[in-house]
């Protein structure tokens, strides 16, 4: 990757959403669950499918478990038990994220040099929908979008599944190596970069304007 000659004519960037450009408090997240009002109503319209889905969301959100989840997932196996309940707190715990400002800095670096960014993500349509509201300075930045559940009757296809990254190729009429995607999930990175793309684990702002400026993309 380091040899490459990057250039806005020849590259564009494919950004992760969650821990990338958006930060979640975990005492935020908590809170939210410990003061949310409607627990009762949660439990009592729970099944079998929701729990297990449920389970590994929180287990995902603490960070115990490597498989990652839709909130989209769990909004539609609440919406099939009728757990309105459930779906008010999976939007109030997605809504409470943060903009990582450093990192909306680089990308308005990287604008102002004629870079284009697309958006892949794992986030369903409803919370994207919401983030978009939200923050709509940060989503404008963004050309292009590839996120599981993008209609109704979308197959779930989602990172780190290499098809998540040949459907945005192919939808965009790109070639792997002209996309720059950035990812605090390695697994994520890895699979992009198996496909031919150049891929970069972030692991803060400061980590990756340093790795941007060695591959002469920002000085």
């Amino acid at each position: 990757m380091d040899k490459t000659n990057f250039s806005p004519n020849t590259h564009i960037f494919l950004w992760d959403l969650h821990g990338v450009i958006l930060k979640k408090s975990l005492w935020s997240w908590l809170f939210s669950c410990l003061r949310f009002k409607r627990k009762r109503e949660i439990i009592r319209n729970l099944n079998k499918k929701t729990i297990k889905i449920l389970v590994l969301f929180i287990l995902e959100g603490l960070k115990l478990t490597k498989k990652q989840m839709v909130s989209e997932e769990l909004i539609k196996a609440a919406q099939t038990s009728n757990n309105d309940a459930l779906i008010e707190l999976i939007m109030l715990v997605c809504s409470s994220y943060s903009p990582i400002k450093k990192t909306v800095h680089i990308m308005q670096d990287l604008s102002q040099r004629g870079y284009i960014h697309h958006l892949g993500s794992n986030i369903g349509k409803t919370v994207y929908d919401d983030c978009f509201k939200k923050f709509p300075t940060i989503f404008n930045f963004f050309k292009e979008t590839t996120i599981p559940f993008e209609s109704d009757n979308a197959t779930i296809i989602k990172k780190p599944h290499q098809d998540f990254f040949h459907s945005h190729i192919k939808k965009h009429n790109l070639e792997a190596h002209q996309i720059i995607f950035i990812d605090d999930k390695l697994t994520n990175v890895q699979a992009a970069q198996s496909i031919g793309m150049h891929g970069i684990h972030f692991k803060n702002a400061r980590q990756l304007h340093k790795k941007l400026k060695n591959l002469h993309i920002i000085s």
